[in-house]
């Protein structure tokens, strides 16, 4: 178990999953192949609280404020994203 202590929060991961809570802006940049595929981070702006948090490219969004968006357009998430309070609870997936 890692755990990381940063000033907007906290990051957790058991290896496969990382869960952070980050202040907005986060500093990332999400990414979407199909309007229902899988959420890619593909840009992580190194002085953003996403980085502190230990986000990287390529991890893939599982949820946001504990609720899933699997199967959900990225434009939905994102407004989910910008209706979220100053501090973002993320899920991601991060493959080895």
């Amino acid at each position: 178990m890692k755990q990381k202590m940063i000033s907007s929060g906290f990051s957790f991961s058991d290896g496969e999953q990382v869960l952070v809570s980050v202040q907005r802006p986060i500093g990332i940049v999400l990414e979407q192949e199909l309007s229902s595929g899988p959420i890619f981070v593909v840009e992580v702006d190194p002085s953003g609280s996403a980085a502190d948090a230990g986000v990287k490219e390529g991890d893939v969004l599982l949820a946001v404020q504990n609720a899933s968006v699997q199967n959900i357009d990225l434009e939905e998430v994102l407004a989910f994203i910008g209706n979220a309070p100053r501090v973002v609870n993320l899920r991601f997936l991060r493959k080895s």
